[in-house]
């Protein structure tokens, strides 16, 4: 497995955002994960790329104990997270943005940008050249060189993807990709994330579209009020009557 979600609780003073929850993602699936508003997704997320610690339980990438582990450390062993709200560099262009990613991901110290030495001339043109490539896969190559902050919101949501796909992700967490975009930018969205995982790239999905999350994973597991309710395939979780009631006055599962 590439990921096992050992009893991971996590109490925020006498609130229990998430009990006793316990998982397993396979390499190269696309696992959905759902629920209610409120119902501990995004905590989850923060706890499995270390953003916080859990107050029980263990996370395990490709069989080694990251809990506990800082944020930048984890994604540099390949477990890469978006963001509910995009997180660009706003007044930078796209193509930017991602070479920016890449000297992140490898930190370049600051006096050696400076003095701009053959070691970084190096690492500056093998960045362009994958920000490059990244960018034509994700479609933007056209806007390379557009300002973030004039990108349409599902350019924006793209370039987001882009930027964490410079750290050469082996786990890629989604938080609500498609959040925001019209059907036609959702129906392109969801086309990269099957390459992505054809790319060799398992993926985590939070998403509030049931029909997306329904069309996408292999796996969906399923949270309320912090517990898992129910794990299995898209047909067994819209069959799932705990799954129906949790769902009941929202937006449900068709």
């Amino acid at each position: 497995m590439i990921l096992e979600i050992t009893e991971i609780s996590k109490n925020f003073g006498g609130l229990a955002a998430l009990s006793d929850l316990s998982f397993q993602v396979e390499p190269g699936t696309i696992l959905g994960l759902i629920g209610p508003n409120g119902a501990g997704k995004t905590t989850l997320f923060n706890v499995v790329s270390g953003f916080f610690s859990p107050t029980f339980g263990k996370v395990f990438f490709n069989g080694e104990d990251i809990t506990g582990l800082r944020p930048d450390q984890i994604a540099k062993k390949g477990l890469v997270r978006t963001f509910q709200a995009i997180q660009l560099f706003k007044h930078q262009t796209v193509l930017e943005n991602v070479i920016i990613a890449h000297h992140l991901r490898v930190k370049a110290h600051f006096w050696e940008l400076l003095l701009n030495n053959t070691r970084t001339k190096s690492d500056e043109a093998n960045a362009r050249k994958s920000s490059l490539e990244i960018l034509e896969y994700m479609d933007l190559i056209g806007l390379k060189d557009e300002r973030a902050q004039n990108l349409p919101h599902g350019h924006q949501r793209a370039l987001g993807v882009a930027i964490a796909m410079a750290a050469q992700p082996r786990l890629l967490l989604l938080d609500e990709p498609l959040t925001g975009m019209n059907p036609e930018e959702a129906r392109r969205f969801i086309e990269l994330i099957r390459g992505l995982r054809d790319r060799g790239i398992t993926l985590m999905v939070v998403e509030h579209d049931m029909k997306a999350i329904m069309g996408l994973s292999q796996r969906i597991v399923v949270l309320n009020f912090g517990r898992k309710i129910a794990e299995g395939t898209p047909r067994e979780i819209q069959r799932n009557p705990q799954v129906i009631e949790a769902y009941l006055g929202s937006e449900g599962l068709t």
